[in-house]
């Protein structure tokens, strides 16, 4: 039998090779640090555990999980280290049923959180996470009633807690959302969002559905520490973390047409802070007609602009809900276009800019006076969805603007 000498060294020289780059990848894998998990600290009950199963059985027993099957039914892992906000959101946004009048993955609408970018560039939470206001913002632009409770060290501040705990694992449509420090309870990590599903009066326990499954389990921490994970204050915004109650707004839609773009804002970031603080300062000083007001803003804010439709709406994605949506486009855009103010500035999409300006305290401005009188008349004929989007493009714009000061 004749054998091919020269075929069979290369065999053994392509599988050597391909076992020294094997061991090359494995070892600089294990070389890495990485991890399965984290062991819960002592002060955290599992959920899955003995005691963790009795407390959750005593908790339905006494009236206290009620929101708690909404929530596991859309229990879900963040998809981005940084995603903690945007995946609680997710969760809530799901579990109390908001139709987000986009679609997902065809043919179904579905929150997801590469749809929850009305207040920042995705790019950006990716790295560098939300702070509490960041989070509000997000809530109010997807039709959420949104309380938000900064934490303080006062009697009353822990008792604000408790109250609205409670009320929220009793009830069945809306949910407390937790922003806290996970050192304080000897976890890894700081900041965190995660929502509270369930409570167990006899240990003072609330259940922490923990969206970083892939770190930590569902858990049961004592009311009063989760209060103290609270009081940490977040570098990013200066501010203590604290709590959220969420309820879905009724009779509103999604927003359809008004959406300043975020991606925009961040390439064009430095002209944009400096078009706030010109306009800004301008509000501030001496007094001027409404016509003269209309023309510095459009001065200003013209180059920031995409045009009247906004392209995720329904009635730009041709499905079941397009015609009712393009009636409500078209209702919205009719009412914005109809005031004093559009006929000055030319451009409804910047005429629903102006009139969702946050506006300081005019006390001391006669230009904000009659700026904000001229809002109000423009806007008392508005039906509920005209006013609803002006104040959910109010909410962005104020979280925008936030990042500018």
């Amino acid at each position: 039998m004749r054998i091919d000498y020269m075929t069979e060294r290369k065999t053994v020289l392509v599988t050597y090779r391909f076992v020294q780059t094997y061991e090359r990848r494995m070892s600089t894998a294990m070389a890495s640090k990485n991890f399965y998990r984290r062991q819960l600290p002592e002060c955290c009950i599992d959920f899955s555990s003995a005691d963790g199963r009795a407390l959750f059985m005593k908790s339905i027993n006494s009236g206290h999980a009620n929101i708690y099957f909404k929530l596991a039914a859309q229990f879900r892992t963040q998809d981005e280290p940084a995603y903690c906000g945007l995946s609680t959101l997710v969760m809530v946004l799901n579990a109390l049923e908001v139709d987000p009048g986009r679609v997902w993955k065809a043919p179904w609408r579905f929150y997801h959180e590469s749809m929850l970018d009305c207040c920042l560039p995705l790019e950006k939470i990716q790295k560098e996470g939300i702070t509490v206001a960041q989070f509000a913002c997000l809530a109010r632009c997807n039709r959420l009633q949104t309380t938000t409770h900064y934490a303080d060290d006062t009697d009353e501040s822990r008792q604000l807690f408790r109250e609205k705990l409670l009320s929220s694992v009793m009830g069945e449509d809306h949910v407390l959302v937790v922003s806290y420090d996970r050192s304080v309870f000897g976890q890894t990590g700081t900041g965190h969002f995660s929502p509270i599903a369930a409570y167990d009066p006899e240990s003072d326990r609330a259940l922490i559905m923990d969206v970083a499954r892939f770190k930590y389990p569902p858990h049961w921490v004592e009311v009063d520490l989760i209060h103290q994970a609270m009081l940490s204050v977040d570098k990013t915004s200066n501010k203590t973390r604290g709590f959220f109650t969420l309820k879905l707004r009724s009779e509103t839609r999604p927003k359809v047409v008004f959406e300043l773009s975020t991606k925009i804002m961040e390439e064009s970031q430095k002209e944009f802070h400096e078009a706030v603080s010109r306009w800004n300062s301008y509000l501030s000083e001496g007094s001027a007609t409404i016509e003269e007001i209309c023309s510095v803003f459009k001065g200003e804010f013209i180059a920031f602009g995409g045009g009247c439709c906004n392209p995720k709406s329904s009635c730009c994605n041709g499905n079941s809900m397009a015609k009712a949506m393009s009636n409500c486009c078209q209702a919205i855009s009719e009412a914005v276009g109809s005031t004093k103010l559009n006929q000055m500035l030319g451009r409804v999409w910047l005429t629903a800019m102006l009139m969702a300006w946050p506006l300081k305290n005019p006390t001391n401005s006669e230009k904000i006076k009659i700026l904000r009188e001229h809002i109000e008349d423009g806007a008392k004929h508005f039906d509920i969805d005209s006013k609803n989007e002006i104040e959910m493009l109010n909410c962005q714009l104020a979280t925008i603007l936030c990042d500018c000061e």
